[in-house]
């Protein structure tokens, strides 16, 4: 009797720990799936690592709940939202002074986007990808935004309604990228 009571005592307060201190870790695959975006960034020709300096695969960088732009629930460890807005930086002053025949809305300038990037963020509830001269999002069969809450992509050169179909979720604060 006496270790069943040691073992309730041990795993009630193994629980409490966990509720007190939250879930400090990140899961594999949304660690996976921010560094496959941040290839993505670096694949069109941007210093990634000047733009997302903390999304790296060593240990001192362990938990994608610290990086940059990304924010976890304190309790499971899941990645709730991403601040993915002008992830390019295109207000930097420095910028047009390195390339100043750069247009920001030249459509070769622009990324189309396929959505499964964000495939492993099954918990993810905001995500924000505005001012990315994102021209198109590629959704087909994709239900990855279950819990998404806000889906922001203003300012960007979406056109028409096809541009964008299949991205607005249920019950989601959907910032139309139409002027």
């Amino acid at each position: 009797m006496d270790s069943v009571r040691v073992i309730k005592f041990l795993l009630l307060g193994l629980i409490h720990m966990l509720f007190i201190h939250g879930n400090r870790g990140c899961f594999e695959k949304e660690k996976a799936a921010l560094l496959e975006f941040k290839a993505f960034v670096k694949s069109d020709g941007y210093d990634a690592d000047q733009l997302l300096p903390s999304w790296v695969n060593d240990p001192e960088h362990k938990s994608c709940c610290k990086w940059k732009r990304v924010g976890c629930d304190s309790t499971t460890g899941h990645v709730i939202k991403l601040s993915l807005g002008n992830i390019r930086q295109f207000d930097d002053p420095s910028y047009s002074e390195y390339n100043p025949s750069y247009s920001l809305y030249d459509p070769k300038n622009s990324w189309h986007l396929n959505l499964s990037l964000f495939q492993p963020f099954k918990e993810l509830r905001s995500l924000n990808l505005s001012f990315n001269v994102i021209s198109r999002i590629q959704t087909k069969g994709l239900s990855v935004f279950e819990n998404l809450e806000v889906l922001d992509l203003r300012s960007n050169i979406l056109n028409g309604s096809s541009a964008t179909e299949g991205t607005r979720a249920n019950n989601s604060k959907f910032f139309d990228p139409a002027p």
